[in-house]
């Protein structure tokens, strides 16, 4: 390994040429990549409800391609909202939207004056027909619609983005007067990305420049702390080229890959650069410093980027496509970032001359009493470290058995968002805008009949007794509608409208429930008895399926959730296998998962205290929260196991490996926890959760390798493990800095030592 970093540092300008056009070559694959935020990437691929969707899909493709404009109409349909509407529909129809409907195409509105007591009248007859209210006018009268569909063929990512844009134009251009909003599923599909997008830019990049200041208020050289984020950039540039050779798409999963390789980058070249700047503290030069830096660290940084991607390519056991791939893809980032880091950093630290860098004073002032309280805990024994975590993870445990399960379709944003509140007003009003449907196959002519029409209608008004339906819509409201004269539409519009709910040629058709976002805690079970129904009163011919993306959706959900729990114990699992490999000790490997199991656990109690539901983007924030967790621990590990390597005693050992690995753990843990905490000011709940929730993780991380990992370590020892005693030489003092001549009475004299290098300050406790 040694000889490895010496040719790396000896031919720095041929790695870091080499490196550079590796990034190029990988920038220019990735620029052929694609963007797909499509909805139905997150669907199940395999069994019956898939095979039913898909059928579905292909009888009635217009399913969740409504676009939808909302206008406030207090006084009604007066003068002011019937130019307003007619001007959005001009609108639609200019866009090329298709069956574009609003209340001026209905009967005599079309023609009517816009005399406002000609339109009052017309309104109020208006309100009374059954077939459009709830769809184009609420049932107040005071709020009216423009309804469209976006054609299947349109209906794709880039082709969304850009009729909302459009609209979004012209519609503002009207200047209208009062609350209105533009939605539909389309529309939404096409505005969350997008805020995605440029909330991620600005925080991500807003996180960087934070990473850079933290970095550099502890190193003390602009330069170095840039090295710091070097191995982010070449990571992840290579992670897009492999997609877009791949043929994957860019999803709304994989766009946090950034966000893991930050961190993983960041905390393994945060431990290179303390210990690179300790070598150059004690008169090594540049070349010689990275050489030996390198050659330490290189395994402890193999194998917390090993365990890391392990922990997120354990995502696979969900057997969700997206959800794989970006398990897969961060999992290769992580590692990809660990080969940037090993042969571009060293030969970019080799490049450092002049005198050692000195140590700026803030490290002192945050590393000091944290590794100092870390050491005296050490020195009064384990019991006080053990029984302190077992009673925080019993009150984290308690406080997480109330975490509910929860998950929306429209998820993930605030509250205070625009798109949250004008869905929330929507519904308020008496819409919706998601479909649950029936879909019915049978003979055409069966559909039709009586019997079939009778049931249909029976299960409609059975339906729209749930609370979070807003309405219904099938073959028996067009009939009826049309056969007692209480519709203003012309026959042909009614034809029209059935084309949306009956396919005779295809033998199918459907009952459309419209259903507010109500969460899976309500809509799931809400399926579940539309299900019951169906096998109580089935139709009295063909079949009768329960589908639609509202089902899919939280089918989705659902599946994620359960093998949230398998996923988590096969990533344990691996990560055992790779400690028990690393620390050559079965007895080790488990002793090294209990800390990394706190982190975890105080995340529970704080979902639960919080009342922070767990739905499939929580997941994200648990990968993370583990890789975080296991990387400390490996590197103090790693430490402890090459002191006891060389003789030392256990004790002395675990103390030693505190004193060295412990500064670059606090650092790593500021910036992480500081970077992490700008998501605070997402306007995405999910971000805002990955912020608070990652940072608090670092800080747990960083109390149980701290506290909690060595005295585990110390009982380990005491009950039967290995144990060695300290070489014939003086041992150094904790600082690293010089041998210790005094006896071990007075230690404690020397240990204010100042250290060189990166760190100046050392524990004040009783040494052993």
């Amino acid at each position: 390994m040694q000889r490895v970093f010496e040719w790396i540092t000896g031919h720095r300008r041929g790695v870091v040429t080499a490196g550079a056009i590796v990034v190029l070559a990988a920038a220019l694959a990735a620029q052929d990549l694609e963007l797909d935020y499509s909805v139905e990437q997150f669907f199940p691929t395999w069994g019956d409800e898939r095979a039913v969707f898909d059928d579905y899909r292909q009888v009635f493709a217009q399913e969740d391609a409504q676009v939808a404009f909302f206008l406030d109409t207090p006084r009604g349909l007066d003068a002011s909202a019937y130019a307003t509407l007619r001007a959005v529909a001009g609108a639609f129809e200019r866009e090329g939207l298709e069956d574009v409907w609003w209340a001026g195409r209905i009967g005599d509105v079309a023609r009517a004056s816009p005399d406002p007591a000609a339109l009052d009248s017309v309104s109020t007859t208006l309100r009374a027909d059954p077939l459009f209210t709830s769809v184009l006018w609420s049932r107040d009268g005071a709020v009216h619609t423009v309804q469209a569909v976006l054609p299947p063929a349109r209906n794709s990512d880039a082709e969304r983005r850009r009729v909302a844009s459009s609209l979004d134009r012209e519609i503002t251009a009207l200047e209208i007067e009062g609350r209105w909003t533009l939605s539909g599923t389309p529309m939404l599909r096409a505005q969350v990305p997008e805020l995605l997008e440029r909330d991620q830019s600005i925080l991500l990049g807003g996180g960087i420049v934070l990473f850079f200041v933290v970095l550099y208020a502890f190193v003390g050289h602009a330069g170095r702390a840039l090295l710091a984020l070097a191995a982010v950039i070449p990571g992840y540039v290579a992670t897009l080229a492999l997609m877009a050779v791949l043929g994957r798409p860019v999803t709304i999963m994989s766009s946090f890959i950034p966000i893991v390789v930050l961190v993983v980058g960041v905390c393994d070249s945060t431990h290179l650069l303390v210990h690179w700047g300790r070598h150059r503290g004690r008169g090594m030069t540049a070349p010689a410093a990275a050489v030996a830096t390198f050659t330490e660290l290189a395994w402890s940084c193999f194998f917390t980027s090993l365990t890391t991607a392990l922990g997120f390519l354990s995502l696979v056991a969900t057997g969700i496509g997206v959800i794989v791939d970006f398990g897969t893809f961060t999992a290769f980032a992580v590692m990809a970032t660990f080969a940037f880091t090993m042969s571009l950093l060293p030969a970019l630290l080799a490049f450092g001359g002049g005198t050692a860098p000195r140590a700026p004073r803030l490290p002192s002032l945050l590393v000091r009493p944290v590794v100092g309280w870390a050491w005296a805990a050490q020195s009064r024994g384990s019991i006080r470290p053990l029984t302190a975590f077992a009673l925080v993870s019993a009150a984290c445990l308690a406080a997480g058995r109330g975490i509910p399960i929860d998950a929306y379709l429209v998820d993930d944003l605030k509250e205070d968002t625009r798109i949250i509140q004008d869905l929330r007003w929507i519904e308020q009003s008496g819409f919706a805008l998601f479909q649950t449907n029936v879909f019915l196959r049978a003979d055409g002519r069966e559909l039709a009949a009586p019997g079939m029409l009778a049931w249909m209608e029976r299960f409609q008004r059975a339906v729209e007794r749930e609370p979070i339906v807003a309405s219904t819509f099938a073959l028996p409201d067009l009939l009826g509608a049309a056969a007692s004269g209480a519709t203003r539409a012309s026959p042909a519009d009614v034809d029209g409208l059935a084309r949306a709910v009956y396919r005779p040629e295809a033998g199918a058709a459907q009952i459309v429930v419209t259903v507010q976002d109500a969460g899976s805690l309500r809509t799931l079970p809400f399926l579940i008895r539309i299900e019951q129904m169906l096998d109580a009163d089935p139709p009295p011919s063909g079949t009768a399926h329960v589908t639609g993306t509202v089902l899919m959706a939280h089918t989705f959900s659902s599946h994620v959730l359960r093998s949230f729990a398998p996923s988590i114990v096969l990533a344990l699992v691996m990560i055992w296998l790779v400690m028990t490999g690393l620390f050559r000790s079965v007895r080790l490997g488990l002793v090294a998962l209990v800390p990394n199991l706190f982190p975890l656990i105080v995340l529970v109690g704080l979902m639960g205290a919080l009342d922070i539901p767990l739905k499939p983007s929580s997941i994200l924030v648990f990968s993370i929260a583990f890789g975080i967790a296991v990387d400390d621990s490996i590197h103090l590990m790693g430490r402890f196991r090459h002191l006891l390597g060389r003789g030392w005693d256990r004790r002395r050992a675990i103390r030693r490996a505190l004193c060295e690995t412990g500064p670059a753990l606090v650092m790593s843990t500021v910036v992480v926890s500081a970077g992490f905490g700008l998501l605070l000011l997402s306007r995405f709940e999910l971000l805002h959760l990955v912020g608070l929730l990652t940072a608090t993780t670092a800080v747990a991380a960083l109390a149980a390798d701290l506290f909690v990992f060595p005295a585990l370590l110390g009982v380990e020892g005491s009950s039967g493990g290995s144990r060695r005693r300290a070489p014939a030489l003086h041992p150094t003092d904790p600082s690293g800095r010089r041998p210790l001549t005094a006896p071990p009475r007075t230690m404690a004299s020397t240990e204010g030592a100042r250290t060189s290098g990166a760190f100046r300050s050392v524990p004040s406790a009783r040494a052993p």
